[in-house]
């Protein structure tokens, strides 16, 4: 039997009952397509205002992002991520087989006045999806627990299916993202989790070369993540999240091109509080990565602004994650791959 269904794994997860999508080396590869405008998470945003782990998109994503310039009061965000690795807030949920994550999310513009105090208000909802070729822990929370023996599992490679939807404020050069998650596993691989998150970015592209637009900003933000149903960690209880994460534009090849190439450097940090963490311990992970991403300019801009995007991505896990990852056959760090395609409307 592959390590991936080793017994220490299986205890493991039947006691945390739920993941995260996320994670959150994250990956937003719509950003650098789109028009210079602003994402609710992950780390690409492309101006002030949805995270992401390694190559997971961010719940509210897309009402930080940059939109085609169009009359619609309403936008949309669609792509699909292939990760070697499935890793949610440092916990790794799969490393083995073929592994696809496709998302979509409509964003609603409430309200917007450029010279307000609070600018743009968006209402966003959104699905996250992640299908394992391995049939991770198919059938595990309907396992006997006397033998062991699961039930057999039609939808056995449909491990996760998360919904959320929030709320998202632009105010001066900040976004402030509100949205509440909800983590499925149709496989039964585990337990539903119940969660509400505030994410605060910030767009200091302003900040640098006296104020000119040369391309760079450090793109900082903050996740506060609050577990009140079910577990996304690793803890034996309902804890808090909290992420804290740049990710800098470092270069541009041919910019002024058709097809210029992005080149950035996430990197981000995972906390845990109230027992977020296995023994409530506070570090997580540490994470830092090369991604880049470029438009695909070939496609008529009748059909959004599509993107292309491929990262690489180093993980140093922290006491926190260490059982529950050695109990896959993970050791202190990984090396992660991911590429994908998106695109607005």
């Amino acid at each position: 039997m592959i390590k991936r269904f080793i017994r220490s794994r299986a205890a493991l997860r039947a006691a945390i009952l739920a993941r995260a999508a996320l994670p959150a080396a994250a990956l937003l590869a719509a950003a650098a397509a789109l028009p210079s405008s602003a994402r609710a998470q992950d780390t690409s945003t492309a101006a002030p205002s949805a995270q992401a782990t390694p190559g997971q998109l961010d719940p509210g994503a897309g009402a930080e992002e940059p939109k085609p310039e169009n009359a619609l009061a309403v936008h949309g965000l669609v792509g699909v991520d292939f990760p070697t690795e499935y890793i949610s807030r440092g916990l790794v949920l799969e490393d083995q087989g073929f592994i696809a994550q496709p998302y979509a999310e409509l964003d609603f513009t409430l309200f917007e006045a450029k010279e307000a105090s609070i600018s743009k208000g968006t209402f966003f909802f959104g699905i996250w999806n992640s299908l394992q070729s391995q049939h991770t822990d198919a059938g595990l929370t309907g396992a006997d627990p006397t033998t062991g023996v699961r039930p057999p599992v039609t939808t056995d490679a449909w491990y996760e299916f998360d919904w959320y939807l929030g709320v998202a404020f632009d105010f001066g050069d900040f976004n402030l993202n509100l949205s509440y998650w909800e983590f499925i596993s149709p496989n039964q691989g585990f337990g539903t989790s119940k969660n509400y998150q505030a994410k605060l970015a910030y767009n200091d592209t302003k900040a640098w070369n006296g104020g000119k637009d040369s391309g760079f900003a450090l793109k900082p933000y903050g996740i506060f993540f609050i577990e009140t149903d079910g577990k996304a960690g690793s803890g034996s209880d309902n804890g808090i999240y909290i992420e804290l994460g740049v990710e800098p534009t470092i270069y541009t090849l041919g910019a002024k091109g058709t097809y210029p190439l992005a080149f950035s450097v996430p990197a981000k940090v995972g906390l845990g509080f109230s027992d977020f963490y296995e023994d409530d311990d506070l570090l997580g992970y540490v994470s830092v990565g090369l991604k880049a991403s470029v438009p695909l300019a070939f496609m008529p801009s009748k059909y959004g602004a599509w993107t292309a995007s491929a990262g690489v991505y180093y993980y140093y896990y922290g006491d926190g994650v260490d059982d529950f990852n050695k109990g896959t056959g993970d050791g202190d760090d990984d090396i992660v791959g991911t590429v994908g395609v998106s695109f607005t409307f």
